[in-house]
């Protein structure tokens, strides 16, 4: 799959550079990183102060936390040099792409996994549950 990406990402960069040649192909290259790096930090703090409101008030940050995940691999892709991967970790840092995403995953973990919440009533008995205990 690295070997995907990064020929892909080459043949990008070769596209790129014969439109618009090669010296503004690489300033341009240079030019995500820059900003993809000034927004990633500013979602990251965003979403941090996020998760830490919900945690003072009791509450679980499920979803400030996948946010999170999501601008962590937009970082990683921005990083990266590549306009591919460059437009993946732009379009991360979307609220609308991140709660789609966020969704999706949600839908495919949910069908693999059965996740019962403290108070909700289930039977003991059935096989697939495993009973855990706490210890303080």
């Amino acid at each position: 799959m690295f070997l995907l990406v990064s020929l892909a990402e080459m043949a990008a960069f070769l596209w790129v550079g014969s439109q618009v040649g090669f010296g503004w192909a690489l300033g341009l290259a240079v030019l995500t990183a820059v900003l993809g790096a000034i927004l990633v930090r500013r979602a990251g703090l965003s979403t941090l102060g996020q998760i830490k409101a919900k945690m003072s008030s009791g509450q679980v940050p499920g979803r400030e936390l996948s946010d999170g995940a999501a601008i962590l691999v937009a970082g990683a892709f921005l990083i990266s040099p590549g306009f591919i991967t460059d437009t993946i970790g732009f379009m991360l840092l979307v609220p609308s792409v991140r709660s789609w995403v966020h969704r999706v995953l949600s839908r495919r973990v949910s069908a693999r996994f059965n996740v019962f919440v403290p108070g909700n009533r289930f039977r003991v008995d059935d096989p697939g549950i495993i009973e855990v205990e706490a210890i303080d």
